[in-house]
């Protein structure tokens, strides 16, 4: 009688170590072949903490596009630091500045200083720089329960700022 062979299960596409999907809040599996039974690969659907708002219903579409708005702005503006080179430009003095970082960094500022010290802060620390919004209220000496509420009125006022309907 022949020994049955175990069947060794090959996969192609990487799906993280056992922990990072463990510490992830939301995964989905998207097929990267058109092919009935191809490789698929995982993405985690969670990774800002305004992603995990939303993913939670804690704030709504508005309010987080508004904060996606909001960091995409951020970064045109070069408030990020680059990790990698940049290719395209021609770079002499170590830095790129063009028009369009000038005019997202005015609109930045213009926005920060409409929204109020403390909005803005709430605005910077949690679209842009990834902090809880609980942690955020702790930092302005609120209490930290109200964290969400503050995120709140701050993305609706971002969304009233861009002009977004309600």
């Amino acid at each position: 009688m022949a020994k049955k062979k175990k069947k060794v299960e090959v996969t192609l596409s990487d799906f993280g170590t056992p922990e990072r999907k463990s510490q992830a809040g939301a995964i989905r599996f998207e097929r990267v072949d058109k092919r009935l039974g191809g490789p698929k690969r995982m993405r985690v659907m969670s990774q800002t903490p305004l992603d995990r708002y939303f993913q939670r219903e804690q704030i709504s579409r508005r309010q987080f596009e508004a904060g996606e708005k909001f960091y995409g702005l951020w970064r045109r503006a070069g408030r990020s630091q680059r990790l990698v080179s940049n290719y395209d430009a021609i770079i002499v003095d170590g830095t790129s500045p063009t028009y369009t970082h000038g005019e997202a960094f005015s609109e930045y500022i213009r926005i920060l200083r409409e929204l109020g010290q403390d909005m803005g802060k709430v605005a910077m620390w949690v679209c842009c720089e990834g902090m809880n919004a609980n942690e955020a209220a702790v930092q302005l000496d609120h209490d930290p329960r109200g964290g969400i509420t503050l995120l709140r009125l701050t993305l609706d006022a971002l969304g009233d700022e861009f002009g977004m309907p309600r």
